[in-house]
């Protein structure tokens, strides 16, 4: 099993790692309720640094711009030290750097991490990169995952809850509760680079150079987002329908259909 991810000791370089002793982030997250509460913020942060660092590596630092187009909790690999290996490069493609965009008449990735421009237009860039990244933020801070997120019993649509209740203010509303400690502002900041990174616009997305900038330099302000990349295309459509919105269900939008593909 191969993984790629910059080292911390020196950006630039890639690691290739031919076994890992660690866990599958999906394993330690979604699948057992005790290994996620040893996951605490500050392992959790860590986890999100190293995913942005190897990212920033793919898209800007590489010979040749590397656009995955299945970044997952299933394709991240954790080491003994909770380092991220970004890992399954199978459906990735290869850009020479002048490259921005590319085109695709075959869709394939795992539909609720693809960025609705590649679902129904086969378009895909960097930040295709970057909304899957965002994805990938809240399932890490949530500890649930994106198709299954439940609040008190209630089954929502992740990105929508989490733009909900940023906008009126109760965002810690979708931290994971077995977190028990760690600088709620830090985390709150963290959802907020979320939503910037899932935002319809592909032009309004930051780059990983941008959201590093902003997790270092914690005195930056942040721009306001706009909504969430699949809330926004829902409503354009006009084809919300009764019900709370954001719940699982309260909407339908006539996608290509994508079959979820479990890790291997």
């Amino acid at each position: 099993m191969k993984g790629f991810s910059s080292m911390n000791s020196c950006p630039t370089l890639v690691s290739i790692v031919s076994y890992l002793v660690g866990k599958i982030l999906i394993t330690k997250l979604h699948k057992n309720p005790f290994k996620r509460a040893c996951l605490d913020w500050e392992i959790r942060y860590k986890i999100i640094g190293g995913i942005a660092k190897g990212l920033l590596y793919l898209h800007e630092d590489s010979r040749l711009r590397i656009i995955h187009r299945d970044l997952k909790a299933g394709n991240i690999l954790l080491d003994e030290e909770m380092c991220p290996k970004i890992a399954d490069f199978g459906m990735a493609r290869l850009f020479i750097m002048n490259e921005t965009q590319g085109d695709t008449n075959r869709i394939v990735g795992t539909y609720g991490y693809m960025a609705p421009e590649y679902v129904m237009h086969g378009k895909f860039s960097v930040k295709s990169n970057v909304y899957s990244f965002g994805i990938l933020l809240l399932e890490i801070i949530s500890g649930q995952k994106y198709n299954r997120f439940c609040i008190g019993g209630e089954p929502y649509e992740l990105t929508s809850f989490a733009w909900d209740s940023w906008k009126v203010g109760t965002a810690t509303k979708m931290i994971d509760p077995t977190i028990f400690s760690g600088p709620r502002n830090n985390i709150l900041r963290t959802i907020h680079i979320e939503l910037l990174c899932v935002q319809d616009a592909v032009s309004a997305r930051p780059t990983m150079a941008s959201v590093i900038n902003m997790f270092n330099n914690t005195s930056l302000s942040l721009p306001l987002p706009s909504k969430p990349a699949y809330l926004a295309t829902i409503e354009s459509e006009k084809t919300i329908t009764s019900g709370s919105a954001g719940k699982v269900g309260a909407q339908s939008v006539n996608w290509i259909s994508i079959t979820e593909q479990l890790p291997r």
